[in-house]
């Protein structure tokens, strides 16, 4: 798929008409998941052919519109592919996402545990002619709009450019304006909007030893207990404590009924041996044990039952290797998934 920090953002303008102004416009609509997206991108100037540098691996297939119809596509370059118009002004739409599934490293964007997205518009690669990020040759834009369109449920945290120019906020879009200028790189965060359910939890959790509240991308959030403080060793009877913490975690869920919860159990991979592996023969069956003795507390809390599930994976998902005893510890667990219904 297409990336848009290299994406109609390495043009080239014949230096024959060198002092003819461009004026560029791109304009990135997010898709709900937060990294897909559409652009539409144009350049308008009065030169009579425009060539556009394109990622080696972008093809004719990731375009969705483009104007004139009239137009090269060359790929015989190494290094890029490029769209060459007979005239000075086109128009592009086109499909792409700022993940790379296939080099994570190489992502635009990445997502932190709080579930905040980081949008870097540039890779850190410079071109041959020493440009980098959204460029025209040889000359500077004239006029340059760039606005990226945010799905309702998402806001801004804070936005970076490194020229100078008027950044305008106006309702879910944001737009950046300037004049003169080549070689720009964006930095953006964005998030889902406040999620009641995550904010809600971690007031009510904070300070508590083992217990670690993350949001998930689908707007879920997991609540990771570590077996310490829920359960005797040995044993799948929720202790007095772990009692307590189950009734004030549903104290910090709003509406009842409102929320479909998984329990999944998770153990470490040291086999259970002596007395206790007549009643668990393995760690599969102590997992589930747990997570069904926490989904009987969970439904005791106020959860409606039909939206409690119950899952065992043993010692087959762990956090971390089970090469240290604090990493044994950490993954011997309990997690709740709490998705809002």
């Amino acid at each position: 798929m297409v990336r848009l920090y290299k994406l109609v953002l390495t043009l080239l303008l014949w230096p024959a008409f060198a002092s003819a102004q461009v004026s560029f416009e791109t304009l990135t609509f997010i898709n709900e998941d937060g990294h897909s997206y559409v652009n539409y991108a144009t350049t308008r100037s009065d030169v009579p052919s425009y060539t556009v540098f394109l990622d080696k691996a972008d093809s004719l297939g990731d375009y969705l519109y483009i104007n004139p119809n009239r137009y090269e596509f060359d790929d015989s370059a190494a290094d890029t592919n490029r769209l060459i118009f007979d005239q000075g002004s086109y128009a592009l739409i086109s499909e792409g996402d700022y993940l790379n599934t296939s080099a994570p490293e190489k992502s635009a964007v990445t997502r932190d545990r709080d579930g905040i997205y980081h949008l870097n518009t540039w890779d850190g690669q410079k071109h041959a002619n020493g440009r980098y990020g959204i460029w025209n040759d040889p000359e500077p834009y004239g006029r340059f709009a760039s606005a990226w369109v945010f799905p309702a449920n998402f806001e801004v945290v804070s936005y970076h450019a490194n020229r100078s120019g008027e950044w305008v906020a106006r309702g879910n879009t944001l737009a950046f304006f300037a004049h003169d200028v080549n070689d720009l790189v964006f930095e953006i965060a964005y998030r889902r909007k406040a999620n009641e359910t995550f904010d809600a939890l971690v007031s009510q959790l904070e300070g508590n030893g083992g217990v670690d509240v993350e949001r998930t991308a689908d707007d879920a959030v997991k609540v990771v207990l570590t077996n310490k403080i829920l359960f005797p060793s040995g044993s799948a009877s929720l202790s007095q404590q772990g009692q307590s913490l189950i009734q004030e975690m549903v104290s910090g869920l709003s509406t009842e009924g409102a929320y479909e919860v998984i329990v999944e159990g998770h153990t470490d991979d040291v086999p259970i041996r002596g007395r206790l592996q007549q009643k668990f023969p393995s760690n599969w069956e102590l997992s589930a044990h747990r997570a069904l003795n926490v989904v009987h507390a969970l439904r005791d809390a106020g959860i409606a039952p039909e939206h409690l599930e119950a899952r065992a994976y043993g010692p087959y998902k762990p956090r971390v290797p089970n090469d240290t005893v604090d990493n044994r510890a950490s993954n011997r667990r309990i997690e709740l998934l709490i998705k809002p219904l």
